[in-house]
């Protein structure tokens, strides 16, 4: 009962979420008959609070009833998208508005963002950990690959308010059903305030959560720059039209789709550490088939299929243990920090692929940058992650790393701290295996 209430409420704040991001910037373009420039503004206002207030994200939430949490994150992006409704109604509405809409929901999404990822390991089971966050993916994916095609249906089906109604409502949907969720017999966010120096000390001691970050980081970065470069190849020497281009670039949530469906029985049956390595390298390694397809739009397509789906089993066993090594004390400001790391490398991975295609070309940048991606996904090829066959093998690795060190030394660890990553590695709700089966 309690992964369908997560769920369900997570499908009406995920769609919501992704219906909002494509009809702000769309809002600017055909009601307001802004500016290239202005739709832009509109678009990056919406991210730009991942990169500013992730760390202070992840100590807010750590302070606060996470039921409360879910449900006010999404009253809150509710009444936000509402005002656009308003502001349309009295004539009111600018680009100046919607910039500021567009960084409150960003700002607010962040915050459920966090809390929903801090609230699943502490109310779900050790067993259907990875299970669960598998159809957590598929939701994502689907909501990826539906939102903006579910937003220009709305748009020229309704009104305007009215759209901005059905959208409002979604996250109000949202928040009602998360309201069925049971308050946690003991708030550990109001018993135990979490600090960005603690969460951060953590990710660096941590060694499969900093080796985690890094090969996620890294990926970002070059797949970012390989998205930006495509986009041009395509166009331009590969001559396709706009719509066959997205549809290419779609074919990426398929994959990932399945993929994260086929996470719950690959956690039954394969080896953590084998899952992770594979998983990432075959995602790196399926975009090597772009460049050397000689323009076949059939391989590009495989490419991009491949290519999601081994993203979304990489995602799905990652995410699973960042959720599970913390201690519950650092489950806030580790997911924040782990998220700042991964999402702030994507700005600089177009950056650096327009760079790329202006000095060398797309053919030369995409083989370049795929070159360059499948070489660094070897990270976790010497992470210790590559010896762990379940969730608990890693947990258990990080536990000796910690008492040897708090043995010597105090290190960054307050003995505060290391009384709450002993309390989270005997029995604390954090504390799950991904590689046992889900029930």
């Amino acid at each position: 009962m309690t992964f369908r209430t997560l769920w369900f409420g997570e499908i009406g704040a995920r769609f919501g979420y992704q219906i909002t991001v494509f009809l702000l910037p769309l809002a600017v373009a055909t009601v307001l008959r802004g500016s290239a420039g202005e739709v832009g503004l509109v678009s990056a206002a919406q991210t730009i609070p991942v990169l500013a207030f992730s760390l202070l994200a992840g100590v807010w939430v750590g302070r606060f009833p996470e039921r409360g949490l879910l449900i006010v994150t999404n009253l809150l992006r509710g009444a936000a998208f509402g005002a656009v409704g308003i502001l349309y109604a009295a004539q009111g509405l600018t680009v100046w508005a919607l910039l500021a809409v567009a960084a409150a929901i960003g700002l607010v999404s962040l915050l459920y963002d966090v809390g929903y990822q801090v609230t699943i390991p502490r109310r779900l089971p050790a067993e259907s950990l990875v299970s669960a966050n598998g159809f957590i993916q598929a939701t994502t994916s689907v909501a990826q690959m539906a939102g903006p095609a579910l937003a220009g249906f709305l748009v020229q089906s309704l009104p305007f308010p009215w759209v901005v109604g059905v959208t409002s409502g979604l996250f109000v949907l949202s928040a009602l059903v998360f309201g069925l969720l049971r308050p946690a017999a003991e708030e550990a966010g109001l018993a135990q305030r979490p600090s960005v120096r603690a969460g951060l000390a953590f990710v660096w001691k941590c060694r499969p959560i900093r080796d985690l970050c890094l090969q996620s980081s890294l990926f970002n970065l070059h797949e970012q720059a390989f998205l930006t470069i495509f986009l041009f190849h395509g166009l331009h020497t590969l001559g396709l039209s706009a719509g066959t281009l997205g549809a290419v670039i779609g074919l990426g949530s398929v994959g990932a789709l399945v993929g994260s469906l086929l996470a719950g029985p690959a956690g039954r049956g394969l080896h953590l550490g084998w899952i992770l390595r594979v998983s990432i390298f075959v995602a790196a390694a399926a975009l090597l088939v772009v460049p050397a397809a000689g323009g076949s739009l059939p391989l590009i397509c495989l490419a991009f299929g491949v290519n999601g789906a081994a993203l979304a089993l990489y995602n799905v066993f990652a995410i699973s243990l960042r959720q599970a090594l913390p201690p519950e004390r650092h489950l806030g400001p580790v997911t924040a920090a782990y998220r700042m790391a991964t999402v702030g490398m994507m700005p600089l991975g177009s950056l650096l692929g327009g760079t790329l295609a202006d000095l060398a070309g797309t053919s030369t940048s995409l083989w370049l940058t795929t070159v360059s991606l499948t070489a660094s996904s070897l990270v976790l090829f010497t992470s210790p992650l590559r010896l762990a066959r379940t969730t608990v093998d890693a947990k258990n690795s990080i536990e000796g790393e910690l008492h040897a060190e708090s043995a010597t030394r105090d290190g960054d660890f307050s003995a505060e701290d290391r009384h709450a990553h002993d309390a989270g590695a005997h029995g604390a709700p954090g504390v799950q295996d991904g590689g046992r089966p889900p029930s």
